[in-house]
């Protein structure tokens, strides 16, 4: 490790990681948005150097993956509720479809 500086990002990126398999594990979404800031203040801080560690590079791929994975999961978790939503609505209009049929038969 080069310096203080390195060592204490090392100690940052090993603790998101850490973090974001327990998000994925409990799948705690609201978590997460608290876990990607982290990476992300992270990242920025590794923006543009050259100089950085084989340590941290290769926990920052292990990260990416875990990231991507969080991705995919929290796509999955959308588009669960996408067609619960739908369900809903499918089932509002058959309804409004029902009661305007009544209402029409009311009104002869």
């Amino acid at each position: 490790m080069k310096n203080a500086t390195d060592s204490e990002l090392l100690a940052r990126l090993t603790d998101a990681s850490k973090h974001l398999v327990a998000v994925l594990e409990k799948r705690d979404w609201e978590r997460l948005g608290v876990i990607d800031q982290r990476i992300r203040e992270c990242l920025q801080e590794m923006a543009g150097r050259d100089d950085l560690s084989d340590e941290i590079l290769l926990v920052k791929q292990q990260l990416k993956q875990l990231h991507g994975q969080a991705i995919k999961a929290c796509g999955e978790v959308c588009e669960n509720f996408r067609q619960i939503l739908l369900t809903h609505l499918d089932y509002a209009e058959g309804r409004s479809a029902y009661l305007r049929i009544d209402l029409l038969r009311d009104e002869k």
